[in-house]
């Protein structure tokens, strides 16, 4: 069984790896959240927070139950300032194996704290996934004043193994049973035909893979598709089954993040991959001369004694089995409802399905399904600002595509959050949906030349006087020949399909 009583050396470089992803996920965050959350963002957290506060009639029970947050105690943005700051600084003392299970569950409180407020730009898988395997991570830490048994920590390590399969098959099985079997791209192995093209911040390498021939696009698919339905199988079998299992995992990961930006997803999933080795497979990795310091650092920093007192087992137990009680149902719900579908949530008893909406909430189990319906095509939406409402100049963002003459930008783990919602939106002006509350808001905000909001804006045009006139078009992109691109320099070409939101005057 993959079951160690105390893998050390896999625990501790995990929990270094952790510590890199916290430290990401909170330092890209902070110098958006004037933009994003401030008194004058996009979502004015102290909003959000007044309206919650409302629909729970000023109760702080409910709001811990479906938004818990340490906002709820203080309810302001310097909150949130001051929870991200600490988040950065716990992320440090994680990677030096300061008072792990403390830390650890302080890092998992701060960054629920944030996830639940931040509304429409916290809610992607990689969140959930980070706040999961931080929920469970608790378990693994170590310290003098207080470490779990090697027992509670190998059932720790089964469950960081249970993530990591549910996260592979679930977005495997996702791929070829949500879109209609007859019009599935995965199922006819074409989906790599236009992902590279169509995903929401491609790198500059899509442009060569996009022009895969038909027959690599199409092994790779099957590639895809292999390694996360079936390889996470291998978890079961033996110990080196399941190192290729782990290896081939990574490199999935690695070809991912070389020709899109998905923030901090790629390094967090292959950390939860170390959940699938023996301890003697990273050992064998780290004794070459050159990383042999490495090892010893790393295993320095997680050298402390058991703590054999009779209170501190009684206490181990009464936190580590309900924990682990609510891990197992949570994940399980969630597989079910992955594979089964929501009709599933239904047939549960009303008890289930409201601790099941807990564990959700507080982030012990999220659904887990990424690409699971393709975009062919690419939508972007180009907001323009005019003095006169005839003269019009756009607005640059900083990641998101838009002049055709700008390559792709390389910015993970960088996770830039107005310009991955701004690529939703495009695709819900496309459906002829309504606009989103945000997008109302942020246009609101450009058009009072809003410096908070300008933040997160490369350049504006209308920077002396706010516009008096806005208007949103859609425009569909698709990506030049690399011929094109060296010759011209013009990475990539568009065609104008209507107008969003009508010219209007503010």
């Amino acid at each position: 069984m993959i079951l160690n009583k105390s893998p050390d050396l896999i625990i501790a470089f995990y929990l270094r790896l952790l510590a890199v992803v916290y430290f990401c996920a909170f330092a890209s965050l902070w110098p958006q959240l004037n933009g994003l959350y401030g008194d004058h963002g996009i979502a004015p957290v102290n909003l959000f927070l007044q309206e919650a506060a409302l629909a729970n009639q000023n109760s702080i029970l409910p709001g811990l139950i479906k938004s818990p947050s340490f906002l709820l105690f203080a309810p302001q943005f310097s909150t949130l300032v001051a929870v991200t700051a600490a988040g950065c600084l716990l992320s440090l003392a994680l990677f030096f194996a300061v008072l792990e299970p403390f830390v650890l569950l302080a890092l998992y409180l701060c960054y629920l704290s944030i996830v639940s407020v931040g509304q429409d730009f916290l809610s992607f898988q990689w969140d959930m996934l980070l706040l999961e395997s931080g929920f469970i991570s608790i378990f693994v830490g170590r310290s003098r004043l207080f470490s779990f048994s090697p027992k509670s920590r190998g059932l720790a390590v089964l469950a960081l193994a249970w993530l990591t399969f549910r996260l592979m098959f679930s977005s495997g099985f996702v791929k070829l049973f949500t879109e209609p079997m007859d019009d599935s791209s995965w199922l006819r192995l074409t989906a790599l035909t236009y992902h590279f093209e169509t995903q929401p911040l491609p790198t500059p390498l899509a442009i060569f893979c996009q022009q895969m021939p038909l027959f690599l696009s199409k092994a790779a698919c099957a590639a895809t598709l292999f390694i996360e339905i079936m390889v996470p199988f291998l978890l079961f079998t033996t110990a080196r089954l399941r190192r290729y299992a782990a290896i081939s995992f990574c490199l999935m990961q690695v070809a991912i993040a070389a020709s899109g930006n998905y923030g901090f997803f790629n390094l967090l999933s292959s950390a939860l991959a170390l959940s699938w080795l023996q301890e003697q497979d990273l050992d064998k990795f780290l004794q070459r001369p050159r990383l042999a310091p490495l090892k010893n650092w790393i295993l320095s920093r997680s050298a402390f004694l058991e703590n054999g007192r009779k209170e501190t087992i009684v206490l181990e137990k009464i936190i580590v089995y309900p924990a682990m009680f609510m891990i197992v149902f949570a994940s399980s719900t969630s597989l079910a409802l992955t594979t089964c579908g929501r009709d599933f949530f239904y047939m549960l008893p009303a008890p289930a399905r409201f601790a099941y909406s807990v564990c959700q909430s507080w982030g012990i189990s999220a659904g887990y399904g990424l690409f699971a319906s393709m975009t062919r095509e690419r939508p972007e939406l180009i907001i323009e600002g005019s003095a006169d409402g005839a003269n019009y100049k756009p607005y640059e963002f900083v990641y998101k595509i838009g002049a055709l003459d700008r390559p792709p930008p390389v910015i993970a783990p960088h996770m830039p959050r107005l310009d991955w919602q701004l690529w939703f939106e495009a695709l819900n002006a496309s459906s002829g949906a309504r606009p989103n509350r945000w997008f109302v808001s942020f246009l609101n905000g450009l058009a009072h030349n809003d410096e908070c909001v300008l933040t997160l804006v490369q350049t504006n045009p209308c920077s002396q006087l706010p516009p008096r006139f806005l208007r949103v078009r859609i425009f569909n992109y698709e990506l030049e020949t690399p011929s094109v691109m060296l010759r011209t320099g013009r990475w990539w070409r568009r065609e104008e399909k209507g107008t969003y939101l009508s010219t209007r005057s503010w």
